[in-house]
């Protein structure tokens, strides 16, 4: 039993990885979103202090007589390096130019631009601050009403705070360099953590792919010192092997019993129709065909039921064959001419390049070579030839049966070798689909294999692999 393996991309260690990396990254973006808010609302917040800090400073003067041009050329000495104020009238009109000190970076050469003074009347007193971007330069200007003497006027702050954004945006820059760097480290990190926390599954993953149809009866996954995640499915996968032991069980008994029961009639029923066809006097042209006809369906129905045979002792117990020294050669050129009559002339053995002694059983050899060629003369057609050939491979031989049939097609070249399965381009043939499982399970049994390829001009090119001996015994 053997489980297709899965590609690294669609691995849960590869999934859990990115997954991992992918929740870190946002983690380390939120943080980095949250340092970018924080810092935004932290000059709003130290704006308004400022603001509340320059009101208190102009109640007392608004309170008194003072008048209001004096009063505004009063807050325009009030400003620092970083922050002009002025007061206007309703219409936006400062009573006194704005002042500056010597570090404060004016957008223009004497009064703000036009857009400081747009953004003025339209986010004052209703946005409460608003950010501006001018020439290059980050600034919070607000608006606070102030009622002096019964008139509504306008305390105006300006703040060039672009100091400040660009250190804000260094420290983001080296949070985001240093989240790339804890990124790969955690990936690194991580890597060897979940190999050792998937242990656990691949070690049920190996249990499940050493158990096959020969050791359904004695072979479960083991319970204890599972994860809680794992011991359902060990549990229920356990629960599904008793089922399937159960089951194959009965279907052994049922084909051993019915092979054992079918082989007596289907040959007494060939040897007697054999025995008629020839001592039978009288018998016309038409009645000797039709004998003919029941006696070699008889002898198919006989080898379907050895194929059975053979399939229900190897699902019984591992069939282990001998691997005694044959000449391969000698038994391709018996079983060709066993099938010469039946092939019509259409075998061909090409000459033996090479000394073709293996280690097999010979008799199941010629079985498997026979079942190949059976194989072929149903599949190619009528008078296409159907070439046999040895080939020395390193330490094996390589048993080339080539038909000109239709071919099998790669997807199914692996599948064609199970039981009761056959090609698409086939559907149409009778077949049981048992034949080429015998072969590879016989092949497997000597220690040797089975395979198809495309041969040169189309078809197929079926191949029995076995081990190559030096010398027969005594030679």
């Amino acid at each position: 039993m053997a489980f297709p393996v899965a590609s690294r991309l669609h691995s849960i260690r590869q999934r859990l990885l990115s997954s991992s990396l992918l929740a870190v990254l946002g983690g380390y973006a939120l943080l980095l979103l949250a340092h970018s808010l924080f810092s935004s609302q932290e000059r709003r917040v130290s704006h308004r202090a400022l603001v509340a800090a320059v009101r208190q400073e102009v109640l007392p003067a608004a309170a008194s007589p003072t008048p209001l041009p004096v009063l505004s050329d009063r807050l325009t000495r009030l400003v620092s390096p970083n922050l002009m104020m002025w007061v206007e009238n309703d219409q936006g009109v400062p009573f006194r130019p704005p002042r500056h000190a010597g570090s404060f970076v004016m957008p223009q050469a004497y009064n703000l631009p036009r857009l400081l003074v747009r953004t003025s009347l339209q986010h004052g007193a209703e946005a409460g601050i608003a950010p501006v971007r001018a020439a290059n330069r980050t600034y919070l200007i607000s608006a606070t009403p102030l009622q002096v003497r019964g008139r509504s006027l306008r305390l105006r702050l300006l703040e060039d705070v672009t100091d400040k954004v660009e250190r804000e945006r260094t420290i983001s820059l080296l949070l985001a360099l240093a989240a790339g760097i804890s990124t790969l480290f955690t990936g690194l990190l991580l890597r060897p953590v979940l190999s050792r926390g998937l242990a656990p599954l691949r070690d049920l993953g190996s249990h499940m792919q050493a158990i096959g149809s020969e050791s359904l009866e004695r072979e479960r996954l083991p319970v204890q010192g599972l994860p809680l995640e794992l011991t359902p499915i060990a549990v229920e996968f356990n629960g599904l092997l008793e089922r399937l032991s159960a089951s194959w069980e009965r279907q052994k008994d049922f084909v051993n019993g019915v092979s054992h029961e079918l082989r007596t009639p289907i040959t007494l029923i060939g040897s007697y129709a054999g025995r008629l066809r020839r001592r039978a006097p009288g018998l016309g042209a038409e009645e000797r065909k039709q004998l003919l006809l029941i006696e070699e369906e008889a002898e198919r129905m006989r080898r379907l039921v050895s194929d059975l045979l053979e399939l229900a002792r190897a699902d019984a117990r591992p069939l282990v064959l001998s691997a005694e020294p044959f000449d391969a050669g000698e038994a391709l050129a018996r079983v060709a001419c066993r099938l010469a009559e039946a092939s019509g002339g259409r075998l061909q053995i090409e000459p033996l390049p090479v000394a073709a002694i293996v280690l097999g059983d010979g008799q199941r050899y010629e079985q498997c070579v026979a079942n190949l060629i059976e194989n072929a003369l149903k599949y190619a057609p009528g008078s296409a030839p159907i070439r046999l050939r040895l080939e020395a491979c390193g330490d094996s031989l390589i048993t080339h049966v080539i038909d000109a049939g239709p071919g099998v097609p790669p997807d199914e070249r692996h599948g064609i070798f199970e039981r009761f399965r056959r090609g698409r381009r086939t559907a149409s043939i009778p077949g049981s689909g048992i034949g080429l499982a015998v072969v590879r399970t016989l092949m497997q049994a000597m220690g040797g294999e089975v395979s198809v390829a495309d041969p040169p001009g189309g078809g197929a090119d079926f191949r029995l692999s076995l081990r190559r001996a030096p010398r027969l015994p005594g030679a």
